[in-house]
């Protein structure tokens, strides 16, 4: 069963007290809540039940049944289960998601690849190499409406975010990863942000062994992970995927579909499916990739920087394509008639002139050099002691979407070396 948002005013209503005493349990610690995009506190209907049991109060049969259902989460559910799906039972497994899901997989576009909502007739590409853009649009769009407003009357009406299940079929391990590092941003203890919460919840993931191409590195940062967020993963054995089933959402997306039992030679071709990914002959990462934090603080005042910046155009690219980029900015726009209006998020880019620049025509972050800098740091320095692993997933979308050639994994190579010289 699906868990819910409540606002402040739902519960207030069930338990005959005012709004301010529901932000008052909140603000005490007593009842998590998430924070809305627009400032407004939505709590789990799975948290208000919890709550409601430990003080006593009356639970309405629907929120004690969220509270009851089950966790779908790989954690709490461990136990994995394998079988042998025939590459031509790939269309009934469709039909059976599209009757719970909006399913999205990846869709032949020239020479590329792009996750895209299936159709009858749709032809699916599970054998890619990478798609355009990382699934992270479908957790975190590139534009957002946050608010309806009018500035006549003073009112604000927060439109409810398009939470409607979504099956990906075909994600490789490093965009899951990807989607993992952007939980950690979205979703941390006391930083919860609810539109976010509410598309990730009814999401179903089904992995598929990738196929890299020259500009992938993944093993070398520690992304080829075959079990980590997935409810399902396919391993490609040739005619057929081993399949492993992870979770109680997968084992459900996956029952009454025509399978086999699995053998010891099954499961050797998956082995070698899982090799082919860690030894493809890829970008080379030549430094270790937890060493890139100290590399990257030795090596601030390196020239390579400045050759970096005279080569980069600060188009962006690399951060729109990026699966773990997930800075944004907020604009309000206002009508014709100077009364309405709507507040929109919509992705950003730190490459850009304007993205550091605050009242008065300052920017903190000027030169295309320190913004190049910052990127690297990003990915490898910053976020790394909190997350406790590098923010570069290894896709190399950058790399390959850079028209000025630009390299991440060149330049960390390139890093190594100029400061082994120091």
């Amino acid at each position: 069963m699906t868990d819910q948002l409540l606002t402040t005013g739902e519960i207030a209503r069930h338990c005959r007290v005012t709004t301010e005493t529901v932000v008052s349990w909140i603000k005490s610690g007593k009842l998590k809540a998430c924070v809305t995009p627009g400032g407004r506190y939505r709590i789990s209907t799975k948290t208000c039940a919890q709550f409601l049991k430990e003080y006593g109060m009356p639970v309405l049969e629907e929120w004690n049944a969220h509270h009851s259902a089950e966790k779908q989460t790989d954690e709490e559910n461990t136990q994995m289960d394998q079988l042998v799906l025939a590459k031509g039972s790939l269309p009934e497994l469709i039909d059976k998601l599209r009757k719970s899901y909006r399913v999205f997989a990846p869709i032949p576009r020239g020479k590329q690849s792009a996750f895209e909502e299936l159709q009858p007739g749709s032809k699916v590409q599970l054998d890619y190499s990478t798609t355009i853009l990382p699934p992270k649009k479908f957790v975190l769009p590139p534009r957002e409406q946050l608010l309806e407003f009018n500035i006549a009357s003073f009112e604000a009406k927060e439109p409810k975010a398009d939470a409607r299940p979504i099956a990906i079929l075909g994600i490789h391990p490093c965009d899951m990863q990807g989607i993992l590092r952007l939980d950690f941003a979205f979703l941390r203890k006391g930083h919860c942000e609810a539109n976010y919460l509410a598309r990730r919840h009814n999401m179903l993931f089904i992995g598929v062994s990738c196929n890299p191409d020259e500009f992938c590195f993944c093993d070398a940062v520690g992304t080829n992970k075959f079990d980590k967020g997935f409810d399902v993963f396919f391993n490609d054995i040739g005619q057929s995927y081993l399949v492993d089933v992870i979770s109680d959402r997968g084992r459900e997306a996956l029952a009454g579909i025509k399978t086999q039992a699995v053998t010891e030679i099954d499961r050797a071709e998956a082995r070698k499916a899982q090799q082919r990914c860690s030894s493809h002959p890829g970008r080379k990462l030549k430094p270790q990739a937890s060493s890139l934090a100290l590399l990257a603080k030795d090596g601030e005042n390196l020239p390579l920087w400045d050759e970096l910046a005279k080569r980069c155009l600060a188009c962006g690219t690399c951060n729109l394509v990026c699966p773990t980029c997930y800075c944004f900015d907020v604009r309000d726009d206002v009508e014709l008639d100077l009364q309405h209006g709507k507040r929109e998020r919509f992705w950003d880019s730190c490459q850009l002139d304007e993205f550091a620049q605050v009242a008065g025509g300052e920017s903190f972050r000027k030169d295309r050099k320190n913004r190049q800098k910052h990127r690297f740091n990003r990915k490898f320095r910053y976020l790394v002691t909190e997350y406790g692993a590098p923010f570069c997933v290894g896709c190399g979308r950058c790399s390959r979407q850079c028209v000025a050639k630009i390299d991440i994994a060149e330049i960390a190579n390139d890093l190594e070396k100029a400061v082994t010289k120091l």
